[in-house]
């Protein structure tokens, strides 16, 4: 597949990162669901998206509860002051209200996730990516998944390829979406 396909345009894209706030008392330390290779990728995606001007948005499984310690970002991942920290409601981050009204009124965005998949998130979130028809990108190396869901979502993306299911949801890897490139200028009636 070409990479142009598998890298989203720097207008109109937001990167999505989904359970990266835990209430661990230290979340700067190891740990983690798989913390190693998947983290190092989020984060540096996360830097890329800060660097390109990304729209950046954070979501957590609910509202810290009365007493408990509060969100803590897993290292490298914690959201800056300009970015907003959505709760979801069901494992599908969009099913946060404030997240949906974010992304309506307008072109739709390119949404790019990475985090943890907590219980089946990701799969979650693509298939309300079908239903809205969003364009959704999981980068498959920073983000943390159970087997199980990663077999979910490449049955999705089976369907997809043979046109049972609209084409919205792709896997890349974070090196294809922060590797440089130029934009293709159009230029009418010529060569450049």
């Amino acid at each position: 597949m070409s990479d142009v396909l598998l890298r989203p345009g720097s207008r109109g894209v937001m990167l999505l990162c989904l359970d990266a706030l835990r209430l661990d008392a230290d979340s700067d330390g190891p740990g983690g669901p798989g913390e190693s290779a998947w983290s190092a990728n989020a984060a540096r995606l996360l830097g890329h998206a800060r660097d390109r001007s990304w729209s950046i948005a954070h979501v957590i499984s609910r509202r810290p509860r009365p007493g408990e310690t509060p969100w803590r970002p897993l290292r490298g991942l914690g959201p800056e002051p300009s970015e907003p920290v959505y709760h979801r409601e069901q494992p599908s981050a969009f099913s946060s209200p404030e997240l949906r009204a974010a992304l309506t009124g307008g072109p739709p965005p390119e949404v790019v996730l990475c985090g943890v998949s907590a219980q089946g998130s990701a799969l979650a979130t693509a298939l309300d990516a079908l239903r809205s028809w969003v364009r959704l990108t999981i980068a498959a190396d920073a983000a943390w998944m159970p087997n199980t869901e990663m077999r979910g979502l490449e049955g999705l993306l089976e369907l997809q390829r043979l046109e049972m299911a609209q084409g919205c949801i792709r896997l890349a890897e974070t090196r294809a979406l922060t590797r440089p490139w130029r934009d293709l200028r159009v230029l009418p009636g010529g060569r450049s």
